[in-house]
């Protein structure tokens, strides 16, 4: 593969983690049912308004990503400047987001309660290798992808650098888990595999089993949910035998093996934040769907967890078919369009790149400010009667 070629993909992976999380970030929580009542079938990037009149802080504004594609950048960043995956400078990454505090933590936004521990325990001083919170949440792998681009030629060291970005947040075998089988993917596609020839599941599968067996014995101090080791490289496997099934049938089918793996509540959607129904869900709607924007639209329209969905749907779907193929309205709508470039770029050629990124926390401090007082304008608008539902820029 061509430099060029490398450097589109890297891009589309970027651009697709980002904009799979700001399109599904208005509607995470909704079910599929209540996604087509509120908006029809969602192809662009929406408020939110429709679904959460009742919820302010559940608006959005259009195009803007969530935390989860904040944390795929902080990792971006200290991977380029830093030339490894540095846990203390992800950390200190972290709170300086989180300062000074405010309704949204500083720059973070739409924060959930297990990252919020982690930040809490961080500013009480504790080290970042004793912050993994327990819960098996997909964060991890939704905002791995950033490691995948810059490692895609080392395995190893690629492994290495998911455990370490991983457990700052998670201990759960499935989590980490969750990130290893999504970088691994990703290194796959950007190392020109083609995912439709043919028993890509089972490949990754074949990868991540004696991984998950590794970090269980080499970390059994550290981790939890050991029992469910090998959890996820057999939901994944069997996601090969879903291929051919009518659509219905198949989400019913990963709901079914996802719910052998242990979930804290049980899963009653494929798009839940649980790695083992949500990373299968979407590696199957990447084989069983033709293009960028027919994959993305499809998971972000089954509601859940539906902003991580999108994000990992996203980051696979741009390392597979690259940038060029990410509708242009999409490429226009997403924020930040020009930081997410540097960071793609920076992490296909680091050597030629790293010093042109922008300051993260500023930028991202700017955007959490730009959506507050977008919200201050809906409310106003509300109040008056305007149409706030419509799918428009704000």
């Amino acid at each position: 593969m061509t430099q060029s070629a490398r450097c589109d993909r890297a891009r589309g992976c970027l651009f697709g983690l980002a904009i799979g999380d700001a399109l599904g970030a208005p509607l995470e929580g909704l079910s599929a049912q209540q996604v087509r009542s509120h908006y029809g079938q969602v192809e662009d990037f929406v408020d939110g308004v429709r679904a959460w009149k009742r919820k302010p802080y559940r608006w959005r504004m259009p195009g803007l990503y969530t935390d989860d594609t904040q944390q795929a950048l902080v990792l971006a960043d200290v991977l380029v400047r830093r030339g490894s995956m540095d846990q203390a400078e992800v950390a200190a990454l972290y709170l300086r987001m989180a300062q000074p505090k405010g309704g949204y933590l500083g720059a973070h936004r739409a924060v959930g309660r297990s990252f919020r521990q982690v930040l809490a325990e961080l500013e009480r001083g504790a080290s970042p290798l004793e912050t993994g919170q327990d819960s098996a949440g997909v964060g991890a792998a939704v905002r791995i992808a950033p490691v995948a681009l810059y490692h895609h030629v080392d395995v190893e060291a690629m492994v290495d650098a998911v455990l370490k970005a991983s457990l700052i947040t998670h201990r759960d075998v499935r989590s980490l888990a969750g990130a290893l089988l999504v970088a691994l993917a990703i290194r796959r596609l950007l190392n020109d595999e083609d995912a439709r020839s043919g028993s890509f599941p089972l490949r990754l599968a074949a990868d991540l089993a004696p991984l998950e067996d590794r970090l269980v014995n080499a970390l059994a101090d550290r981790v939890v949910g050991a029992r469910f080791v090998r959890g996820l490289s057999t939901a994944i496997a069997k996601v090969e035998r879903l291929l051919e099934l009518p659509r219905e049938h198949a989400l019913q089918a990963l709901v079914d093996e996802a719910n052998r793996h242990g979930p804290k509540e049980p899963c009653r959607r494929a798009t839940m934040g649980f790695p083992p129904a949500c990373v299968p869900t979407c590696l199957y709607y990447l084989l069983t769907t033709d293009s960028f924007e027919e994959a993305l639209v499809e998971v972000v329209n089954l509601g859940g967890d539906a902003d991580s969905a999108g994000a990992i749907i996203g980051a696979l779907a741009g390392a597979h078919y690259g940038a060029a193929s990410i509708p242009e309205r999409w490429m226009n709508g997403v924020r930040n369009r020009d930081g997410l470039e540097r960071y793609a770029d920076a992490l296909a050629r680091p050597a030629d790149f790293a010093v042109d990124l922008p300051d993260l926390v500023a930028t991202e401090r700017q955007l959490s400010e730009e959506e507050d007082a977008c919200r201050g304008c809906m409310r106003a608008s509300r109040s008056s009667g305007g149409d706030l539902g419509a799918n428009r820029r704000l």
